[in-house]
Formats: C-alpha cells, sequence, structure tokens
C-alpha cells in the first residue's frame, strides 16, 4: 500500500488526531482487503468520502465507502443490505446500504470488519488476487473547490 496522497492529509487536516488516525487506519484495512480497486477521494463540507469500487466508476460500481466525520468515521457498503448480517452490526434502513460507525482505534481490530469487506468484494464479482499486483489501487482526489462567494447586490456606477 502507498502512503495517502498529501490533498488527503490535507483534507484530514481539519479533524482531531484520532478521527485523522481512524481514517487513515481504516484506509489501510480497506486497500488490504480490497486491492486491487479504485479509490476516488473528495471533500464535503460536513464530511470527507473515499469511495472504493471495482472499476474507474466508483460511484456506479462501488463496493464500499468512508465517511470521515467531526467525532467519527463509518465504513458504508453500496449493496450492505445483501450483505449476510447474522448479528445485526451492519446499521441503517434503506434499500441498500448500511455502515459500521468506528470511533476508536481499537473498532479497527473487529473482525466482521474485514469479513463484511470481504463479502462485500465477492458481491461485486471480484475474486482476491494473490500475486504481486493484487495491491493495486488506482487513486483519484478531486480538488477541493473554493469556497462560493454569494454575489452581493449589482451597484451601477
Amino acid at each position: 500500500m502507498t502512503g495517502p496522497p498529501r490533498e488527503l492529509l490535507e483534507f484530514l487536516g481539519r479533524y482531531d488526531l484520532q478521527v485523522r488516525s481512524l481514517a487513515l487506519g481504516l484506509r489501510a484495512v480497506v486497500h488490504e482487503e480490497m486491492a486491487p480497486c479504485h479509490e476516488y477521494i473528495f471533500a464535503m463540507r460536513s464530511k470527507i468520502v473515499l469511495l472504493y469500487g471495482a472499476t474507474e466508476r466508483v460511484i456506479d460500481d462501488g463496493m464500499c465507502h468512508i465517511n470521515v466525520f467531526v467525532r467519527h468515521v463509518n465504513l458504508g457498503f453500496s449493496r450492505g443490505a445483501e450483505l449476510d448480517d447474522p448479528r445485526g452490526v451492519l446499521r441503517g434502513t434503506g434499500k441498500a446500504m448500511r455502515h459500521i460507525t468506528l470511533k476508536t482505534l481499537s473498532d479497527l481490530n473487529r473482525p466482521e470488519i474485514r469479513t463484511y469487506l470481504r463479502e462485500a468484494r465477492r458481491h461485486a464479482g471480484l475474486a482476491r488476487r494473490h500475486h504481486r499486483t493484487a495491491n493495486t489501487i488506482v487513486t483519484k482526489v478531486k480538488p477541493m473547490s473554493p469556497i462560493k462567494q454569494t454575489p452581493g447586490p449589482m451597484r451601477s456606477w
């Protein structure tokens, strides 16, 4: 796995150390379990989003995603309602998506995280590769948009 892109570190700069560490730790786990895959990173006002997909069309072909919030990080599954969840770990009531909330670094050691990631990968029709290219992650980062200024009243000189 390669280190996080500079832009991701800049996006995460607005969060406290625990949330930054949690987000980067979860990213490492996702990379270990989902590679090879595509990663798309962007910042929104209320969160940082990392999408993972089988192709560069990560929104359409998404397997999972990480959402970084002020106090926690969510690991979401685009087709989470289809995942086997006998213990009711996954949260969400929508038609398709489900997520797990992580609040501490020790949450990264929960074994069901890797289990759900592997199952999401299988649901996407991807077999785990076991050779050198298995760790390939193609990362794209959408630059943060400048803050839009609302134009004031028009002045006539």
